[in-house]
């Protein structure tokens, strides 16, 4: 039994010219198809390829958007990065308050950042956290993911950070 007769296309177009030689490819697509104004227009047809993997059929190739490049939009969550700056706010508020009542920053780093540049150095090293934050996703290969598990223990670690602060304001006044 040869590849014909088993019902595959072994051209080397992969079935995309027919028997008298005419392209069944992108450039024959109809507003049939679901791309609309797509087919007639090549401006727009520059942001779009064809899912065109070879086990797929004819009826199952598909039009999706180019990826040109990821932007940090594409996978920040708005809603969580508020709360983790949310944390944030409430961790140099609550440190302020702390040190100004007399207490001692526990976190060695932060205590050196403060000792040196008071508590806009501790701003600062939450800027610095929040810019890794959202950055460093960029970089990997499932950003959204990144972000999200790094948010997640940054919101979890941060929470408990901030309610140990309000408990030693408690427990100083």
């Amino acid at each position: 039994m040869s590849e014909n007769d088993a019902g595959i296309d072994a051209s080397p177009d992969g079935g995309r010219t027919d028997a008298a030689g005419a392209g069944r490819g992108p450039e024959t697509t109809t507003a049939e198809d679901g791309l609309g104004d797509l087919a007639d227009d090549p401006e727009a047809r520059e942001e779009w390829m064809l899912r065109d993997d070879e086990f797929l059929l004819d009826e199952d190739r598909e039009y999706v958007l180019r990826d040109e490049g990821r932007s940090w939009w594409g996978y920040v969550s708005p809603l969580l990065f508020g709360a983790v700056l949310a944390v944030m706010v409430g961790d140099v508020i609550t440190t302020g308050v702390g040190l100004a009542m007399g207490l001692d920053e526990a976190n060695p780093v932060a205590a050196a950042v403060i000792a040196e540049a008071g508590l806009g150095g501790l701003v600062l090293l939450k800027t610095a956290a929040a810019m890794v934050l959202l950055l460093l996703p960029g970089i990997t290969s499932d950003a959204r993911q990144t972000f999200r598990a790094g948010s997640a223990v940054y919101l979890l670690v941060g929470l408990a950070i901030v309610a140990g602060n309000a408990w030693a304001l408690l427990a100083a006044t």
